[in-house]
């Protein structure tokens, strides 16, 4: 089995070559959907499904709108993302990153309920495509370079589109204000003599 680092790392790099597909540097805004286009995939909002359906769509968006971030449907091996509107745009962009984490992560369809008709959940998999969401929307270089000029975790978000609570599990998960904080005590003190 993969340790979590190892998990993390292969997580990154694949989020920082899809970033270079779209011809993004790591401190670049990414369009998750654009990238969504870029990868063939349909990205729906839930409003454009109302009454399209036996009344699913309608029930989320009037009855149960916080129970639908966002969701991969498949037919056979083709996906198609479908995602709440009438969340915030910055939720939208990370909903939508989460869900295209599993397809470049090559998750493997799962059943909606388990067989006592409960919500089946693959928490391993639900990891690894918010750890992709997070490495697309902020990439590990940006939210250092971010907490080592002293930018606020709300500047950060206004500048990349995101939720503050996104900035600040990305700096939490990279260590960013470890590292920061690593690098002062390493910087040579100006003016003294060596």
């Amino acid at each position: 089995m993969a340790s979590a680092g190892f998990v993390k790392k292969h997580v990154s790099d694949l989020a920082t070559e899809v970033r270079r597909e779209l011809g993004l540097t790591p401190f670049d805004v990414l369009d998750p959907f654009a990238l969504a286009t870029n990868l063939e995939i349909p990205v729906l909002a839930l409003s454009t499904l109302r009454g399209r359906s036996s009344g699913g769509a309608e029930y989320l968006i009037d009855e149960e709108p916080s129970a639908l971030s966002a969701v991969t449907v498949f037919d056979g091996s083709r996906r198609t993302i479908i995602f709440n509107d009438s969340n915030t745009a910055e939720r939208q962009r990370s909903d939508v990153s989460h869900e295209l984490g599993h397809g470049l992560l090559l998750h493997e369809p799962t059943p909606a309920l388990d067989d006592s008709g409960l919500r089946a959940w693959n928490q391993v998999m639900e990891d690894e495509a918010q750890f992709m969401a997070g490495a697309l929307l902020l990439t590990e270089q940006a939210i250092v370079a971010a907490v080592r000029r002293g930018d606020s975790p709300e500047r950060t978000a206004r500048t990349f589109r995101i939720s503050v609570e996104m900035v600040r599990w990305r700096a939490n998960v990279t260590g960013a204000h470890k590292r920061t904080a690593r690098a002062k005590r390493k910087a040579p003190v100006l003016g003294s003599r060596n």
